[in-house]
């Protein structure tokens, strides 16, 4: 009993682990090999691979830019994959089969590579329009037919100013805030000890100026008498 329950575990294991394969789409398989061809330098044969893919039904967009690869490999022209480089970028946009479309690219470098971003990115920018005039179309089909569309907070009306506020009004003080003029300052009467250039007072004050004798800058002392000097004739 042990036995064959050991077996029966090692058949259900086996049959779950097979699984994946079967799933696995065949197609990938063709374009596994494609890109294997077309990195080791044989693009003819990558092509040719890639035609069998793509006429088997193929829906990945990963197959078509490694055909329009192989197209400007043999031509030797960047230009020669360009349709095959349009639809690929279309079925990147439908979605039909999500893949990693960087990831298989990022060895592409050079003119071939910014031609096949330019087309990704255009064909995003009309995706983008298109879907825009779907909902405008769409948003127009719903007012003819009577529906309400609820209005955006940019399309309601403003608030009233409050009248407060509201210079125009007939509450607005217009004075508010204007200037008042400062008062003149009162002149302060000179006097006439403080005037350098007025002047002499009547009774000056007694100072205390050493006397003339003692003025180096004074009048000249007068002589004294032949008398008293011991040098005169």
């Amino acid at each position: 009993m042990r036995l064959r329950f050991s077996f029966l575990s090692t058949l259900a294991l086996a049959t779950f682990a097979s699984l994946p394969a079967f799933a696995q789409d065949p197609l990938d398989d063709v374009y596994g090999h494609a890109v294997h061809a077309y990195f080791r330098g044989d693009a003819a044969t990558a092509q040719q691979w890639l035609n069998e893919a793509i006429g088997a039904g193929s829906q990945d967009p990963r197959a078509f830019y490694f055909r329009g690869l192989c197209e400007a490999a043999i031509s030797g022209d960047p230009d020669a994959g360009a349709s095959d480089f349009e639809e690929a970028a279309q079925l990147e946009i439908d979605g039909k089969k999500v893949v990693n479309v960087g990831k298989a690219l990022e060895r592409i470098q050079g003119p071939v590579r910014c031609q096949i971003e330019s087309i990704r990115r255009k064909a995003r920018l009309a995706s983008r329009s298109k879907y825009l005039e779907m909902q405008r179309l769409r948003y127009e089909q719903g007012i003819g037919n009577g529906a309400t569309i609820p209005a955006s907070p940019s399309d309601a009306p403003p608030r009233p100013v409050p009248n407060i506020n509201d210079p125009f009004g007939g509450n607005a003080d217009l004075n508010k805030g204007e200037p008042k003029p400062m008062a003149e300052p009162i002149p302060k009467a000179p006097v006439a000890g403080d005037d350098p250039f007025g002047d002499a007072p009547a009774n000056p004050a007694p100072s205390n100026a050493p006397a003339a004798a003692n003025d180096p800058f004074g009048a000249e002392p007068k002589p004294a008498p032949a008398s008293d000097d011991p040098f005169g004739n």
